[in-house]
């Protein structure tokens, strides 16, 4: 379980001041997760912000990221981002700041140019609200798979059970041929990030579903999830975020972030039904403006390893999610 730490309070303390709500990804339990996962990370006081800066390499080769950082996203923190890198002696900096793509001109005037993003750079966020209000801004489809699900006996669990959590996302990513996390690394962000539930939906005792959600600043947030394909026709993926999303609101939570939907409703896109099953929850769609990149030594970023490089390095940590 996660003991909170007097640098923990302030750190996150800090970034509510300064952003509201401040990202889960600066929070000091993200760093703590991405550290036990091979990062190095290093918490930045700015001058005039906040920055949980991931480090891969060694210096002079060194090359960083900020996940959803700094904080807040101004010109001046930025600024001050980049002079502590540059005076750090890293090779490559990279920010992925959680802001829209107006930032884009501040970026290219501080020497940043686009690159690939690592986290979603399109999601969907819902109010959270009344069951009454929150149930009529769903789509129809989505009120009865709920509904469906309660009256045929679907209960949902709230507690920290990252094995079933990994057996029911391993079951989706081999229907899917995608990657998901180990046990441990599920078993990691529910000790260490600040507030972090798992939510089993289950008939007659039978696990058929399972997702993984975390709080802070006032924003919850779905970042995994998975089923068996078991009974389907019960509707225990719908059961399991209403569960989540009901007690996200009764622990004070505003919203709820579904963490990442494809930029349009493509049917050709391979993440079309997750776009099918996010978007009847309604809320509100949010595009970032993705990640940036800043070579700060042309020859030691050469020898640090590409853009591509740290990418790959992050998508071996960071979330990602199914059905």
């Amino acid at each position: 379980m996660n003991q909170t730490r007097p640098q923990q309070v302030a750190w996150d303390a800090g970034l509510a001041d300064l952003a509201q709500p401040p990202p889960l990804l600066q929070s000091w339990g993200h760093g703590e997760v991405q550290a036990e996962e091979g990062w190095r990370v290093e918490r930045i006081n700015l001058p005039q912000g906040q920055a949980s800066v991931l480090l891969q390499g060694r210096r002079p080769f060194a090359r960083a990221y900020v996940p959803r950082g700094p904080v807040p996203t101004s010109e001046a923190a930025l600024g001050g981002l980049v002079a502590w890198a540059r005076n750090s002696g890293l090779a490559r900096l990279r920010v992925e700041p959680e802001a829209p793509s107006e930032l884009g001109p501040v970026l290219h005037r501080l020497g940043f140019h686009p690159s690939q993003a690592i986290q979603p750079k399109h999601t969907l966020i819902v109010p959270l609200a009344s069951d009454e209000v929150m149930l009529a801004s769903f789509k129809a489809k989505h009120r009865y798979n709920i509904r469906l699900a309660l009256k045929r006996g679907v209960g949902v669990e709230e507690g920290r059970e990252p094995e079933e959590l990994h057996r029911q996302t391993q079951a989706t990513a081999a229907r899917q041929g995608i990657a998901l996390l180990s046990t441990a690394q599920y078993r990691a962000r529910l000790a260490k990030l600040a507030w972090c539930r798992t939510y089993v939906a289950r008939h007659e005792g039978r696990p058929l579903a399972a997702i993984l959600v975390a709080h802070f600043g006032g924003r919850a947030y779905y970042l995994f999830g998975g089923s068996s394909g078991e009974q389907r026709e019960l509707q225990p993926t719908y059961a399991a975020q209403w569960a989540a999303m009901r007690a996200a609101r009764d622990a004070g939570c505003r919203d709820y972030d579904l963490w990442g939907i494809p930029p349009e409703p493509d049917p050709d896109h391979p993440w079309f039904g997750l776009w099918q099953f996010k978007i009847g929850f309604g809320g509100r769609q949010t595009t970032y403006c993705g990640a940036w990149d800043l070579e700060l030594s042309r020859w030691r970023a050469r020898g640090a390893g590409g853009p591509a490089q740290l990418a790959g390095r992050a998508r071996q940590t960071f979330t990602r999610q199914a059905l």
